[in-house]
């Protein structure tokens, strides 16, 4: 599998500047601060006739948790075919319960299966990434809950591997547990044949760290805002340099 770089894009001009840089993929949102929400349609038409490479769209309403409301998900829905019709190529979203749902044998499910799967299927098949809502999942219930987001129909996770206010290589032993999990075990015996969930590593990923990510932890996938402090303008060299440490010693 290849290398690949999807970098965080909050504006227009942030994403011009990842596809110049050598991005794989941006990831389209809007509100730094918060952590990113939903972009504008507007926004999105822009980008897409602007750069070449994919566009995931950030389906986020509100940046309190990832617990919503019967009408915040009727607002993602809406968002997500809005987006659709006007030319996303994939979606970023996860909704988890307030609480972990009781199952059978004790089954903790933090994942919010019936209200993730009708997204996903409102996705009309393009790829979704169950986003950093994965991180306040207990490790301890990391199998169930990937098993939930492959029922799902998810084809990708992104995490740093441990708690939201971490990063990525205060958590590599995790991420590693990870990515070996989803290669050797890409689905239970229900799930036969079912292709792996790619793990994409982000939180605190830049130049001077994506090697050792890497090398710790053998992921393939990577996300960075590659933004250059205090502005939140993703500079071109710092995508540069991204793809040059990530692509160093093959």
């Amino acid at each position: 599998m290849g290398l690949s770089l999807e970098i965080a894009c909050f504006n227009e001009e942030s994403a011009v500047n990842a596809a110049d840089g050598g991005a794989d993929r941006i990831e389209l949102c809007q509100d730094y601060q918060s952590g990113g929400l939903s972009p504008h349609p507007s926004v999105l038409q822009a980008v897409k006739s602007r750069v070449s490479i994919p566009v995931y769209v950030m389906i986020r309403p509100h940046s309190r948790g990832f617990c919503y409301d019967k009408d915040d998900f009727e607002t993602m829905k809406a968002t997500l075919q809005l987006m659709n019709n006007s030319g996303a190529d994939g979606f970023v979203f996860g909704i988890l319960h307030e609480a972990p749902h009781q199952g059978g044998d004790d089954r903790n499910s933090w994942v919010d299966l019936a209200r993730n799967k009708e997204l996903v299927q409102l996705a009309t098949g393009k790829p979704c990434t169950f986003h950093r809502a994965f991180d306040c999942i207990p490790e301890c219930d990391w199998d169930i809950a990937l098993e939930d987001i492959r029922e799902c129909g998810f084809a990708a996770i992104l995490t740093s591997g441990g708690p939201s206010s971490t990063n990525a290589v205060d958590c590599m032993d995790g991420l590693a547990d990870l990515v070996n999990h989803q290669s050797c075990n890409p689905g239970s015996h229900s799930q036969a044949g079912r292709r792996a969930l790619e793990v994409i590593v982000g939180g605190g990923v830049r130049s001077t760290n994506i090697g050792v990510l890497k090398e710790k932890t053998l992921a393939t996938n990577f996300h960075s805002s590659g933004l250059s402090p205090p502005s939140e303008i993703v500079s071109i060299t710092a995508v540069q340099d991204l793809k040059q440490a990530l692509f160093q010693h093959l």
